[in-house]
């Protein structure tokens, strides 16, 4: 059960690191500007934009994903290396990263009038069952050493 858990929750970390990672390529090298423009304006509407409020816009989205990229790297390493190897101390550790995680997600879209809503609550779906398998059979490897 405890890599299950180690499993589902690097889906997500992987899932997460893969689009944040794919969002700063393509503003700082493709020319493009942040998805989330387009969630809540249209073609014209992000055009009609100044060229100051848009480079802003895509600074922090960059920023943003850039420490997604680096929190979900981190997450990765502390999966395999800490919870995988029944670590009690990293199981907390990565509850608290995850959680904030999918807060900052939940807020980010909020913010932009919960424009995709499903997201947020199957990325917690997939949060619960992760840190489910991997309580539970932390739980149980822990107890087969008393």
């Amino acid at each position: 059960m405890l890599k299950a858990g180690c499993w589902v929750l690097s889906i997500w970390a992987a899932l997460n690191l893969i689009m944040s990672l794919t969002i700063v390529v393509d503003t700082l090298f493709r020319g493009g500007h942040t998805p989330a423009l387009y969630l809540i304006l249209s073609e014209a509407d992000v055009q009609a934009l100044s060229t100051n409020a848009l480079a802003t816009i895509d600074s922090i989205a960059v920023f943003a994903n850039g420490l997604n990229v680096a929190f979900c790297a981190a997450a990765l390493g502390l999966l395999w290396c800490g919870l995988a190897r029944k670590l009690a101390w990293s199981f907390p550790v990565l509850a608290v990263g995850f959680l904030a995680a999918w807060l900052a997600g939940v807020a980010a879209d909020y913010v932009v009038g919960n424009a995709a809503p499903w997201v947020n609550a199957v990325s917690l779906g997939i949060l619960l069952v992760g840190f489910a398998l991997g309580g539970s059979g932390l739980r149980r490897a822990r107890s087969q050493f008393v």
